[in-house]
Order: C-alpha cells, then sequence, then structure tokens
C-alpha cells in the first residue's frame, strides 16, 4: 500500500499568526505558539498566510518565520509536525520567490490563494499557481485556498481542475467562504480533497466530505478542534456537544477582520503581543472587553481581582 501523499492534511492544522514586538516579527513568541500546538499533537500548522498577516511580510520575514517555525517542529516536539507556507501576494513572481524562501527554509508545502484585488481569469489563475510550483525547489504539495470575499475571485471545481492539469502537485481545496450548501457539491465534484477553511462550518463541511480543516480556533483549543474534527470523521459520538462549546469562541473571534481578534485572544492570555500590522488596528476597548468575557466562559483566561 502506497503513503497516503496528504494524510498530513487529514485532521485539523493550525493556522498561526505572526508575532510582532515594535514592527518586527516576534520570533521568541513564534516559538511559544509553535510549541503549544505540538504538546497538543497538532500535525500541521500554517504560517505567514492571511492569519498570518503574509501581505505584509517581505521575503527575509517568510524566511525566517518559515525556518524558526520547522526547527521547533523538527527539534523540539516529540513528533513530526508539518509546516506550511501561506502566499497571498498579488504579483506572480514576487509569489513565486516567497514561496521559494518558504521552501528553501523548510516549509512542507505551500497554502496559495487567488491574487488579492486583481480578479484574474480562471487562465491568470492557473498561470499564477504554475508560476509560483515552478519556483519551488522540489515539487512540493500546494493547498489552494478559496477566499474569494477577500481576493474577489472565486475558484470554482472547473478552475482546480485547470489548475491540476498544469500543477499536479496541487493537493487540496481549503473552501474559506461560509456557505454550508457548497459543501457536498464541492466533495463531489473537486479533483483533490476537500479541506474546511471557516471555522464555523467545519462541522457541516466535514460531514459532507471535507476530510480536514485549517482553522484559527485552533490557535486557542487546539485539542478540542482535533477531537472535533476526528469525532465527525469517525465515531462521531461527541462532535455535537464539542461543536456547542466551541461555538461562541467561534463567534467571539469576529469581532473584528482576522487576526485582529485572535491575536487580541492570544495576547490576553500572555502567549504575545497583539500589535497587528497597518492598515490592521487593535480592538476597541469594548471588543475587547467582549473577547475576554468569552475566554472567561471558556475556561482560558482566569479574571484578575
Amino acid at each position: 500500500m502506497s503513503e497516503d501523499p496528504i494524510a498530513f492534511l487529514r485532521g485539523a492544522t493550525t493556522a498561526i499568526p505572526t508575532p510582532f514586538r515594535d514592527g518586527v516579527v516576534d520570533l521568541v513568541s513564534l516559538d511559544k505558539l509553535v510549541e503549544h500546538q505540538a504538546k497538543q499533537g497538532t500535525r500541521t500548522i500554517v504560517v505567514g498566510g492571511t492569519t498570518g498577516e503574509g501581505w505584509s511580510l517581505a521575503a527575509d520575514e517568510v524566511g525566517q518565520i518559515v525556518a524558526r517555525a520547522a526547527e521547533v517542529a523538527a527539534h523540539r516536539t516529540g513528533f513530526r509536525m508539518h509546516v506550511l507556507a501561506g502566499v497571498c501576494e498579488i504579483d506572480s513572481r514576487r509569489s513565486a520567490r516567497l514561496a521559494r524562501h518558504a521552501a528553501l527554509a523548510g516549509a512542507d508545502g505551500v497554502v496559495v490563494s487567488a491574487p488579492l484585488f486583481t480578479r484574474p481569469s480562471t487562465s491568470g489563475i492557473v498561470r499564477h499557481v504554475h508560476t509560483i510550483a515552478d519556483a519551488l525547489p522540489a515539487p512540493l504539495p500546494i493547498v489552494l485556498f478559496n477566499e474569494s470575499t477577500r481576493t474577489g475571485t472565486d475558484l470554482t471545481p472547473k478552475v482546480v481542475e485547470r489548475i491540476l492539469e498544469e500543477v499536479p502537485t496541487l493537493a487540496a481545496f481549503c473552501e474559506g467562504v461560509g456557505r454550508p450548501a457548497r459543501a457536498r457539491s464541492l466533495a463531489e465534484q473537486l479533483p483533490v480533497p476537500l479541506l474546511a477553511g471557516d471555522d464555523r462550518l467545519m462541522g457541516p463541511f466535514l460531514r459532507h466530505g471535507a476530510v480536514g480543516a485549517i482553522t484559527v480556533i485552533g490557535n486557542l483549543v487546539p485539542g478540542e478542534v482535533a477531537r472535533l474534527v476526528a469525532e465527525i470523521l469517525g465515531p462521531d459520538r461527541d462532535a455535537d456537544s464539542i461543536e456547542r462549546k466551541l461555538a461562541p469562541l467561534v463567534d467571539a473571534l469576529r469581532v473584528a477582520t482576522n487576526p485582529v481578534p485572535i491575536k487580541a485572544a492570544l495576547a490576553a492570555l500572555g502567549a504575545i503581543e497583539g500589535e497587528v500590522r497597518a492598515p490592521l488596528v487593535t480592538l476597541s476597548e469594548r471588543k475587547q472587553r467582549a473577547l475576554e468575557r468569552a475566554l472567561t466562559i471558556a475556561r482560558l483566561l482566569v479574571p484578575t481581582g
């Protein structure tokens, strides 16, 4: 029996935010985030993607982040944790350079979104992904992430088929758009496995054919998210109760554009600074208090005073 080439994607993958301190990447805090995932048994993480503010990162920063995450995953954990690098640039040549930097730094694969704002044709999307794949020093797996609300481009199964004709290393498709009715049709029509990319819809997508999920809430409760995914894909005995438990946290992380809320939550827990790069701004005091109430109810934050 041949080895499953996407075994590392079958389950819960956590999208890691990029910690900043005084405008620069905080590698010490990044270590802590990655180590926390490893201790909880997370098999795969994504760095430098949308949650990682990848649109703001220079090529050398991407290399730093990937190299540091890969080092922690390889040498400070008791198992092999995979590191994927997010690529969410507008320019195909810049995207290709970033992907190559990430691969040389130790990434096990890349997560690619459609170019922001430009709304390219299908041929343009195919060329974009092909350019990235050609720049990689080895044929690493590529996960295509559909974020049409951010990019303005909807990646349909037909587009994925076209890409796969040119890029055989396309390994999976992650749907980040909140449309539950689309889950079954995507799972049936896609030529590659489907992943859930919206925390609110993990359950519906996994029950209708997705083989895993890329999550933000996994930064807070990776063990619970992994159990949810495992239950839905397996016996499904406790999935409903886990979903109900996670729902308030998922909703709390929607008070502002990702990754502002997850960074605020991690800052409240003392894991990182809540710093984000412009044009993003930190949460208002009112929203911060509401988020901290949700963390307290979830027993993640112990109130003081």
